[in-house]
């Protein structure tokens, strides 16, 4: 185990220091209203909200879970996250527009703009619980795991310490300053996290003898190092000294390409992307943020991370915790004070994400629970000193959570598991006018009660066979349930159509009687999305095939990605 340096140790006050600082800049306009507090008073460019957007993603667990997927699957395994591009490319030209001219806090909020009755409170309670408290603070719990795991490997000192000192920080800013201050500290922690990940990348590669070496050693220990390296995994045998099969199977691959996409929390955008959507100036500044985070997602800041991984099946063999491959590299490789930059770098991915999932779980229960059912005659000033209080309560559950998870990337799993049979009715409700509450009431709570029935039962079941049951119970049940549940009111519908405009046929009985004059929203949106994956995917893998030292292929999947960049820039200037 290492034991940091005095360089080491100046680098992290440093950056927490300036951390610090920056999120606490804005604390004065926060406080005046819960549209600033959440939602920055909706003034967000583009950069800066897409770059927020990357920064909670570039999160201190994601490097050890791509680390674990790596070393089970090669980098074909990196497709369980590769495939959540798709849903981010439609959150970039369909959902990116509609959530801004919804015009709400969070995601529950919408409930009560597109459903009636009863049964819409009482699903905008039960979201607010679902996402809130439940969800967000299983994610919290996890990325607290992750700091502790990193630590243990990297220093000497007592992780829970470390842990503290960071959770300190952040909920500073946090409570103080709102999404302004999370947006700007993000901005400032992703920029460290990139070039960190970039410098241990390199260390790991230069320790294996470069690409060519990393090739060699992978395929002395594994069989096949072109196997293990493939971007689109290959359907054969699995060529290692134990003979255990494919890589990845056809099967696995499908469920990560076909079913995941929409089939999880984030198949309209997902809570924290969406509350950025909705703090953005313009609908096109919400949309230009959107495809920002997708790019510097999917197609940049992944890349670091597999490489390390690789490097780690090499260097560190036979690991029983392979999520422990990422800090251990950075213990046995970094000199003092690189060291430092890397721990600061995990501690700046872990606090964007605290950050984030504190304001946002704060947004749920003070405006979708508190304000709306508890009290809702109260001042906006009071509602932002209720929203302080909730932060330091969800980060409570959080420290509970973390203390009983062993494996990040398994928890993945079972939260996108969880609200997976609920996927399709949130895209749904966008472009149907038939679902109603009562649609999602019971797509939620079945598909909460499979997954958690089935992990359970059947703990060592695949995630990729869990995921078809728990959708196809989930969908069989929200059907049948809609049908026999009476329709939204009409002049619910009506509004709504009005002031979202969604552009699809499924409104047809609502915008013809009505006179309400339809748009080519959703299908330029849909072939915009297709052109889009197109252009993201082949940038993707013409850089990971110059990393791997395969010129031709990286020449024609750039002037591809080029050539589909360029049309999809034409049909957004035609649109506008």
């Amino acid at each position: 185990m290492r034991v940091l340096a005095t360089a080491d140790w100046i680098v992290i006050v440093t950056y927490l220091t300036i951390s610090m600082g920056v999120g606490l800049i804005w604390s004065k306009k926060a406080g005046e209203s819960m549209t600033d507090f959440f939602l920055s008073g909706r003034t967000l460019p583009w950069w800066l909200a897409g770059v927020s957007m990357a920064a909670t993603n570039f999160s201190i667990d994601t490097s050890l879970a791509i680390t674990r997927y790596v070393a089970q699957q090669g980098i074909g395994g990196v497709w369980f996250f590769w495939s959540n591009a798709i849903g981010a490319l439609l959150a970039v030209f369909l959902f990116s527009r509609l959530w801004r001219r919804a015009e709400v806090i969070t995601d529950a909020e919408l409930i009560e703009l597109r459903y009636s009755g009863r049964s819409a409170a009482g699903l905008r309670l039960l979201k607010g619980l679902y996402f809130g408290v439940f969800i967000n603070c299983y994610v919290l719990g996890w990325v607290l795991k992750a700091v502790i795991k990193v630590m243990s490997a990297v220093t000497s000192v007592d992780p829970l310490l470390v842990l503290a000192v960071a959770v300190v920080v952040a909920l500073v800013y946090t409570l103080s300053a709102g999404l302004k201050g999370v947006v700007w500290t993000d901005f400032f922690q992703y920029g460290v996290g990139l070039v960190g990940s970039i410098v241990l990348a390199v260390f790991a590669l230069d320790a294996v003898g470069g690409v060519h070496g990393l090739t060699e050693k992978l395929t002395a220990g594994y069989g096949d190092g072109a196997e293990v390296t493939r971007f689109v995994p290959h359907f054969g045998v699995r060529a290692d000294p134990d003979g255990a099969g494919p890589w990845i199977p056809l099967s696995v691959f499908g469920v990560y390409v076909l079913i995941q996409p929409w089939a999880n929390k984030y198949s309209d955008g997902g809570g924290k992307h969406i509350q950025r959507m909705m703090a953005c100036r313009t609908e096109g500044h919400a949309q230009g943020a959107s495809m920002l985070f997708a790019g510097l997602n999917f197609a940049i800041q992944i890349w670091p991370w597999i490489i390390t991984a690789l490097c780690a099946m090499v260097l560190l063999p036979g690991l029983e915790d392979t999520e422990m491959g990422y800090p251990l590299l950075m213990a046995k490789l970094l000199p003092a004070g690189v060291l430092g930059l890397l721990v600061v770098t995990l501690l700046g991915a872990f606090m964007s994400t605290v950050d984030t999932h504190l304001n946002l779980g704060a947004a749920y229960l003070v405006n979708d629970i508190y304000k709306r059912f508890m009290r809702p005659d109260a001042d906006e000033r009071h509602y932002v000193l209720a929203s302080r209080i909730a932060m330091l309560v969800i980060l409570a559950a959080a420290i509970l959570i973390a203390l009983n998870i062993d494996s990040i990337g398994d928890a993945w799993k079972f939260i996108l598991s969880f609200a997976s049979g609920a996927g399709l009715t949130w895209i749904l409700r966008w472009f149907w006018w038939r679902p109603n509450a009562w649609t999602e009431i019971s797509a939620m709570l079945t598909s909460g009660v499979s997954a958690t029935v089935l992990q359970l039962v059947y703990p060592d079941m695949p995630y990729t066979t869990k995921l078809p049951i728990i959708v196809a119970i989930s969908t069989a049940v929200w059907v049948v349930v809609t049908y026999l549940t009476a329709p939204v009111d009409e002049d619910r519908l009506v509004a709504f159509v009005r002031r979202v405009r969604p552009g699809s046929p499924g409104w047809r009985r609502i915008t013809t009687p009505h006179g309400i004059t339809p748009t080519p929203f959703l299908g330029r949106g849909l072939t915009d999305a297709v052109i889009g994956a197109v252009c993201l995917f082949s940038f993707n893998f013409a850089g990971g095939n110059a990393i791997f030292a395969r010129p031709g292929l990286a020449v024609g999947l750039a002037l591809l990605g080029v050539a589909a960049g360029v049309l999809l820039i034409r049909r957004q200037k035609s649109a506008t």
